[in-house]
Order: structure tokens, then C-alpha cells, then sequence
């Protein structure tokens, strides 16, 4: 269950609005305040919109028994698990696993209801988009990202790697775009969502890497997949559908915040450790949630 027609025009309205708010009110920060306000970000609404998947689960199931829960719980804990261990192994495998998943996931929240794409294209589609933003971010930030890349894999890539990938990426999407345009399996409108990739271009070259990505995660992909969720879920956009929501994700959402706590306090003093760990933690939370929002969108 999708929006309606004007709540998508309001939304996207807040998103762009919103998108250069963020732009300006950066101009007043320094780096760290920026950094910090950028992790806010992504461990308020970021986390926030993955916390109810065990409620999803159940919603798309129509299971709702005790023990379901506790077999849903264990089997969710378990993915994190792998993924953690996966990551501990093959740190470039895991690392391109998660961009690669990561990128299906944007492409699906932002496309599930924008396109009447038969199904092997859609998925195909939905990577093609997403790694075009990944591309697009990664290319006004190539020696930082190489960086980070290395700090998590000890593994070094060129930055020439990223022109490639956002020339393959953006060829990908617009000829798969124009051909969906072309036989009318377009349910928006071609120069809005254009329009929707030069604010990106502007955001990414214009803001930091953290600053940049955060806002993308949080107002671009976290907050329009909350109210999805919560539509889904209660059958309307709501006050009480909102509160209802937050109810029922916030110990998840406190669990998730804590462990992190736990980590920083454990890891501080050493960055480049435990950001590798937040990459870590991040993408062992983003695959179980990739899952289940592809469930989801299925109904």
C-alpha cells in the first residue's frame, strides 16, 4: 500500500525543500558540528525507519503467534550475525555485497510505485538507479571514499574507478529510463524525476561526503520508507499511525543506539577502528531490512 497521488507531491515538496535547508544551514557549522549532525541524522530517522521489520514480518506473513515472533527474531539476529562474520572475513566481498544490496534498496523505495516494470526489469532498474546515486556521491568524493574503503578493507581503488562507475551507472539508468518513458510504464513524470538527479548532483558536489550521504539516507530514502511503512502497517498517514509506529520501533531503536554507545565507548580515541565497526554494524542491520522491504513491496 502506496501513497496517494498528493501525499507523493507533498513529500517530495518537504524532500527538496528540506535537501537545501540542510545545504545552507551547513554554511554556519564547522567539520565536526557537521559530522556530528550528520550521525544524528543517520542514528535518529536512519535507524529508526529499519526497527520495525519484526512488525513487518508479521504484517506480511498474517503470523502473529508468540513463538513466530521469537523464530522471526532469532532468524533476523542470525543475517546480522553472517553478515558480521562475512564482513570479518572478506571485508571487500561484504563491503561490495552492501553497496550492491544498499543500492537495490534505494532504487526499490524510490521506483516500487513509480514504474509498472515487469519484474526481472524492475530489479534491474532499481540497481541501475541505485548505484548511479552511489556513483554520483562516490565521484565528488573519490579520495575520501578510497579512504574510508581502505581504512575498512586494507583494500585500495583507484579514482578513476569512480568516473566508470557513474559513466556505466548513468548510461544503465537513462536507457533503461527512456525505454520505460517510451513504452508508458512511467507512473511519474520524466522531468521531475530528472530534476530529482540534478539536486542530487548539486547536494553531493556542494556538501561533505557524511553530510552529503546523510541527508540523501535520511530525507531521500529513511523518512519517505518510514511513512511506507507506516502506511502499510496502519492503512493511513496519521498522527496516531506515527506515534503507533514509533511505539512499537523504539526499543529496537533503543537497542540499536545502545550498542552503538557501547562501541564508541569501547573503540574512542580510535577512529578510523570504529568507524570501520559502524560500516560493519551498519551493513549487518541493512540486509535483514533489504528483505523484508522487498517482501513488503511485493504485496
Amino acid at each position: 500500500m502506496k501513497f496517494q497521488p498528493s501525499n507523493i507531491a507533498n513529500m517530495n515538496a518537504f524532500m527538496i525543500v528540506s535537501t537545501f535547508f540542510c545545504l545552507w544551514l551547513a554554511v554556519y557549522f564547522g567539520d565536526r558540528a557537521e559530522a556530528l549532525l550528520a550521525y544524528l541524522f543517520v542514528f535518529s530517522f536512519g535507524i529508526m525507519h529499519g526497527a520495525n521489520d519484526l512488525k513487518l514480518i508479521q504484517r506480511t506473513t498474517g503470523m502473529s503467534s508468540r513463538s513466530f515472533y521469537m523464530r522471526a527474531l532469532v532468524s533476523y539476529l542470525l543475517v546480522i550475525g553472517i553478515i558480521t562474520v562475512f564482513f570479518s572475513f572478506v571485508p571487500i566481498l561484504a563491503l561490495a555485497f552492501f553497496v550492491l544490496a544498499s543500492a537495490y534498496h534505494f532504487g526499490e523505495q524510490h521506483w516500487a510505485s513509480r514504474t509498472s516494470l515487469p519484474s526481472i526489469l524492475r530489479e534491474l532498474f532499481f540497481m541501475a538507479y541505485g548505484m548511479l546515486i552511489f556513483f554520483l556521491l562516490f565521484y565528488f568524493h573519490a579520495d575520501e571514499v578510497t579512504g574510508v574503503i581502505h581504512d575498512v578493507t586494507d583494500f585500495s581503488i583507484p579514482t578513476a574507478f569512480y568516473f566508470y562507475g557513474l559513466l556505466v551507472s548513468g548510461l544503465t539508468f537513462l536507457v533503461f529510463f527512456a525505454w520505460i518513458a517510451f513504452n508508458s510504464l512511467l507512473l511519474t513524470h520524466i522531468i521531475e524525476e530528472l530534476f530529482y538527479l540534478l539536486v542530487f548532483y548539486v547536494l553531493f558536489q556542494s556538501a561533505s561526503l557524511i553530510w552529503g550521504f546523510s541527508i540523501y539516507f535520511v530525507i531521500w530514502h529513511s523518512i519517505p520508507s518510514l511513512m511506507d511503512q507506516v502506511q502499510f502497517l496502519s492503512g493511513e498517514i496519521s498522527s496516531k499511525a506515527l506515534w503507533s509506529y514509533f511505539k512499537s520501533s523504539f526499543l529496537y531503536w533503543i537497542i540499536s543506539l545502545a550498542g552503538l554507545g557501547i562501541l564508541y565507548y569501547i573503540f574512542q580515541g580510535q577512529d578510523k577502528l570504529f568507524f570501520s565497526i559502524l560500516v560493519y554494524f551498519l551493513a549487518a542491520i541493512t540486509f535483514p531490512h533489504v528483505l523484508v522491504m522487498n517482501k513488503v513491496n511485493r504485496i
